[in-house]
């Protein structure tokens, strides 16, 4: 029996000293499926930054050189050259032009550029699409690995001279205020002595010095320049706004060097103002000395310039009433004398439809010019001749370009 019992008992411990490994491998393998839980995640966790490393960011595209308005003539080469960048790998850029047909922009010509860091690249417009007036394009650089893709703004290409017209005079133009563009030009950047034209800067300088309604007196010099025409007694004053009449319409030399005395103390002081004002409308081939057009080396003009200082004068109320005057009668201030001005604008005193005025300028030597301005059909155009041969020449190539503005100017601009 003693024996049963030992046997049993060493049985009993047999088998409960056994059940220990087999527990302490089940908590191995526990942990092992643990720990290869965490590495399946941490794999799952790598593979996901190495995909998200994978994705790389696209730097954007720079484009520079773009011009994006071109005014030039039919057979004028529009070209301008563009800097990309990057450029590496090659790039591709479309030249497109808008449809109206289509109403989407279609592609014209196709440029590739060379493999570096920042290419340059020549556009040029193809000729067959300029036989219109008006052009819209643009320019499209594909995306490329690394870097996003680019679309520029509108290129505008204006075209003028639809039809060359026989004019008496050696530059003219027509500018367009309300689209900021030129329809016509003849050799209209070429320097040209103003004459009198140049009193629609004193015009305008006078406006702005805000002494419209004050007075200025006779002076020695306005006494003795020439081809004057109010011959003001000494000590004797004038209205500004009178005398502003008086050089517009009467072209009078002495009223306008009598409104640089008033405003400015001299001529000279006033000519300095009306070139600061010349300088902030952004005109750079324009310089005034006096006041009137005395003929100078240093005072001179273009016929797009001129344009423009007509056009601005255009935002001015005053301006417009003083150009557009047929007659006007004043007295001076201290001796009363009487005065009566008659315009030498002929489109004035002929009541022309949509003339709002202008100025006349003249010299023998010079020949006639003009400047002024015409609205048609809600457009308003600052039209300029310069050095016509004789005055009657001069206003038929005036009405020859205010005809191109009645055929052209709203349909085909």
């Amino acid at each position: 029996m003693n024996m049963k019992k030992t046997l049993c008992l060493f049985l009993c411990l047999i088998m409960a000293f056994g059940a220990l490994p087999i527990s302490a491998q089940a908590a191995d393998k526990s942990k092992k499926t643990s720990v290869t839980q965490e590495d399946d995640t941490n794999t799952s966790k790598k593979k996901k930054s190495t995909s998200k490393k994978k994705k790389v960011k696209k730097v954007s595209t720079k484009v520079t050189g773009i011009k994006h308005s071109f005014n030039c003539k039919k057979s004028q080469k529009v070209a301008f050259t563009v800097k990309v960048s990057p450029a590496k790998p090659s790039r591709k850029i479309l030249l497109q032009r808008y449809s109206s047909e289509k109403e989407e922009y279609v592609t014209k010509k196709t440029y590739k550029t060379k493999e570096a860091k920042t290419a340059k690249v020549t556009i040029s417009i193809p000729k067959k699409y300029r036989n219109r007036t008006y052009g819209k394009w643009r320019i499209v650089v594909e995306p490329s690995e690394k870097a996003k893709g680019f679309r520029s703004k509108p290129i505008k290409v204006y075209t003028t001279n639809i039809e060359t017209l026989k004019l008496s005079s050696k530059t003219s133009c027509i500018y367009c205020l309300d689209t900021g563009k030129v329809i016509y030009d003849k050799k209209m950047n070429k320097r040209q002595k103003p004459a009198s034209c140049t009193k629609i800067m004193t015009l305008i300088t006078l406006i702005e010095s805000g002494k419209f309604n004050g007075t200025s007196p006779v002076t020695y010099k306005s006494r003795n320049v020439a081809a004057q025409r109010l011959n003001a007694y000494s000590g004797d004053r004038y209205r500004n706004r009178d005398l502003a009449y008086a050089m517009i319409l009467g072209s009078a030399n002495d009223a306008a060097v009598m409104i640089a005395t008033g405003v400015s103390g001299s001529e000279r002081n006033y000519a300095r103002r009306m070139n600061r004002i010349v300088r902030k409308i952004g005109i750079k081939h324009t310089h005034f000395t006096n006041t009137y057009g005395s003929p100078n080396k240093r005072h001179y003009t273009t016929a797009y310039d001129l344009s423009r200082i007509t056009a601005y004068g255009y935002r001015y109320d005053r301006f417009c009433q003083v150009v557009g005057k047929e007659q006007y009668g004043f007295r001076s201030v201290k001796y009363h004398k009487r005065y009566g001005c008659y315009t030498a604008d002929h489109m004035v005193r002929r009541h022309m439809k949509g003339h709002i005025g202008g100025k006349t300028g003249y010299s023998e030597v010079l020949g006639a010019s003009y400047s002024g301005l015409y609205k048609y059909k809600g457009r308003v155009y600052a039209v300029t001749q310069m050095n016509a041969r004789t005055k009657p020449l001069r206003w038929k190539d005036v009405s020859k370009l205010y005809k191109y503005v009645r055929k052209y100017g709203k349909s085909k601009y």
